[in-house]
C-alpha cells in the first residue's frame, strides 16, 4: 500500500519519501509471495465495486510499464448448502451486471474435471478471477516510484511518530525525518508502532504450501484450471505459476504471532491437512512432492475491513492498515484513495467503513 500510494503521489508532483525496516521488497512482509488472489467476487458489493476499480489500475499499471501482474484464470467457488458464502457473491456480481456463473456439480465436472464432483453440490465461477503476480507487482510499482522521483529509504526501521510544532516527526533506527504529512502503511507491525492500535489489531501466522503435480500437470496450467475457493474448510489455492508449482493456503486465522518472532516452518500436519483437501476435492494431487513452503502474516481487525483514516491524536498522519489477508488485490486502489487523503484531505472514494473510530 506504501508502494502504491508513492506512485500516486509522486505522479500528482508531491515530494516523496519511502522508509521501510528492510530492502524492498520486504520478504517478511504480508504483502511478499509469488501470487495472491485477484477476484470480484465478494458477498458484499462494495467491495465488488472496489475490485473493479482496482483491476482497471492494475490493467493501467501493466500497460505503463510492460509487466504482466495478472494472468486471467477464473475462479471457482466451491459451494455444499445454500444460502452461503458463495450465493451471496453470486448475487453481488449479478447484482451489478458482472459476469458470473452459478453451476451445478456435473456442469463443473464436465468444464473442470480436475475436481470430485462428488464433493459439492455447486460451485460458482467468477471470470474475473486471476493469479496477481505479487512480488512482481511490488517491484514494479517500487521501480515506478523511483522513476516519478521518489526517495527509497531502506533498512531503516520506524520506531514511532511524532509531533513537531507544523509537521510530523518520523523517528528511526539511523535518522530522523520531518515531513509535511505521513502515511502508516506498516502492516502486522503497526501494533508496536500505533500504540492505539496494539489491543485491536491481531498479527497471525499463515502457512503456505507449493505442490508439483505428480501426473497430469498439463491439466493444472492457469488455461485450463481455476484459482478455487471453499470456504468452509477455508482452502484456497491456485493452478501451476511458479516453477511448475501451485499453491495451497487457508484463509481460517492462524495462530497470533509477534512479527519480528515468528517461526518461519510450516508444520507437518498442516501439508497432511493439504493433501485431507485434495484427496476429498482435487484427488489428483492427492500425492504431488511439495516444493516450497512459507508463512506469511496476516495484520488483522476485528471485522475485517481496513483502516483508512487521520490518526485522532495526530494530524496529518493518514493510518492504512488492517487488510486481513483479503487487501492486496485493491493495492492500486488503496494507494489511490490515500493520495487523494495526503494531498486534499478529501477522497472520491466512500470509505466510511474505514474509519479507525469504529475500533476505538
Amino acid at each position: 500500500m506504501g508502494a502504491a500510494a508513492a506512485c500516486e503521489l509522486a505522479r500528482e508532483g508531491a515530494s516523496v519519501a519511502l522508509i521501510d525496516q528492510s530492502t524492498l521488497p520486504n520478504p517478511q512482509a504480508a504483502s511478499f509471495d509469488h501470487s495472491k488472489v485477484f477476484r470480484f467476487a465478494y458477498p458484499d458489493t462494495f467491495y465488488v465495486s472496489l475490485a473493479v476499480d482496482a483491476l482497471k489500475r492494475w490493467q493501467a499499471l501493466e500497460e505503463e510499464t510492460g509487466e504482466r501482474l495478472l494472468t486471467q484464470t477464473g475462479a471457482l467457488l466451491i459451494g455444499k448448502r445454500r444460502p452461503s458464502f458463495e450465493t451471496q457473491c453470486y448475487d453481488a456480481l449479478r447484482s451489478l451486471n458482472l459476469e458470473a456463473e452459478m453451476l451445478d456439480a456435473e456442469e463443473i465436472a464436465v468444464r473442470f474435471p480436475q475436481f470430485n464432483a462428488e464433493a459439492f453440490s455447486y460451485g460458482v465461477f467468477d471470470p474475473s478471477g486471476a493469479i496477481l503476480h505479487a512480488e512482481s507487482a511490488l517491484r514494479v510499482m517500487i521501480d515506478l516510484a523511483k522513476r516519478r522521483g521518489v526517495e527509497v529509504i531502506e533498512n531503516r526501521y520506524v520506531t514511532r511518530v511524532e509531533r513537531s510544532g507544523s509537521s510530523v516527526l518520523i523517528k528511526s533506527s539511523g535518522s530522523d525525518f520531518e515531513f509535511d504529512c505521513a502515511m502508516i502503511a506498516s502492516g502486522p507491525w503497526t501494533r508496536a508502532l500505533l500504540p492505539i492500535l496494539s489491543s485491536k489489531l491481531t498479527t497471525t501466522r499463515q502457512e503456505i504450501v507449493y505442490f508439483k503435480p505428480a501426473k497430469a500437470a498439463k491439466s493444472f496450467e492457469p488455461a485450463v484450471f481455476p484459482i478455487f475457493l471453499e470456504m468452509d474448510s477455508g482452502f484456497y489455492g491456485f493452478p501451476i505459476h511458479n516453477a511448475g508449482a501451485m499453491k495451497i493456503a487457508n484463509h481460517h486465522k492462524g495462530a497470533v504471532v509477534d512479527p519480528d518472532s515468528r517461526d518461519d516452518r510450516v508444520d507437518e500436519r498442516f501439508i497432511e491437512s493439504c493433501r485431507g483437501f485434495f484427496a476429498e476435492f482435487i484427488p489428483a494431487l492427492a500425492d504431488a512432492s511439495v516444493t516450497d513452503t512459507r508463512v506469511c502474516v496476516y495484520n488483522n481487525t476485528p471485522d475485517d475491513d481496513f483502516i483508512i483514516d487521520w490518526h485522532p491524536e495526530f494530524e496529518r498522519v493518514l493510518i492504512v492498515s488492517g487488510f486481513s489477508g483479503h487487501g492486496f488485490k485493491f493495492g492500486p486502489a488503496i494507494g489511490r484513495i490515500a493520495s487523494e487523503l495526503l494531498l486534499s484531505n478529501r477522497t472520491t472514494y466512500d470509505i466510511d467503513r474505514f474509519r479507525i473510530d469504529r475500533l476505538l
